[in-house]
């Protein structure tokens, strides 16, 4: 597996930094637009009976996932870029600034995080945290499982903001379930990624 620099600019006076990427993600901002292309050429794809049902329900989606990037500060968005629905792996990785309240630290969040959800250093340096972030929810036609982490670096120059990473992996939909192996080697990939962060200087 080959792998690339992808290079951050958030601005607002934050610093940039770079991870690397495997051969076959791509890099989003928090507006989805450069997934439009792959998203149409999947739904163009399936039976026309069922394209103007799932078009209508991925502009849902995506109109969702834009408000919640718009409140969660999101300045990145990491996943597979395939158009073919086989090859498609159900994993993504999101990166967002977190903000400690008014007079708090990033040490501070990281401590709440060790009581309150587990977390425990990710590299042997302890200056990743990860901690995990599982979730169950309902749909129309059954239950969504979704298995996932997140991950929280302090950011150098400011220490009341944290970078944060949280990886989503669908693990069952549908009566269908990603096999353990599947779920492990994603899991592993996505702290590759985050243990790969390296800040830009000056």
């Amino acid at each position: 597996m080959s792998l690339r620099a992808e290079l951050v600019s958030p601005g607002a006076g934050m610093p940039a930094f770079a991870v690397l990427l495997p051969d076959g993600w791509e890099a989003t901002d928090s507006s989805f637009a450069s997934m439009r292309p792959r998203l149409d050429e999947v739904l163009d794809r399936m039976p026309v009976v069922n394209r103007a049902v799932m078009r209508a329900r991925v502009e849902e989606m995506l109109a969702s996932a834009r408000a919640e990037a718009s409140r969660a500060d999101v300045v990145r968005v990491f996943a597979p870029a395939g158009v073919d629905p086989d090859d498609v792996l159900p994993v993504s990785l999101v990166a967002s600034w977190l903000r400690a309240p008014a007079g708090g630290s990033v040490q501070d969040l990281g401590g709440g995080l060790i009581a309150n959800r587990g977390a425990a250093p990710l590299d042997e340096g302890g200056t990743i945290l990860r901690w995990s972030m599982d979730q169950k929810s309902r749909i129309e036609d059954g239950e969504v499982d979704i298995a996932g982490s997140g991950y929280l670096l302090p950011v150098p120059g400011h220490p009341a903001v944290g970078l944060m990473f949280r990886s989503q992996i669908l693990r069952g939909a549908g009566g269908s379930a990603l096999p353990e192996e599947g779920e492990r080697a994603m899991s592993l990939l996505c702290d590759a990624i985050v243990a790969s962060v390296r800040w830009r200087r000056g």
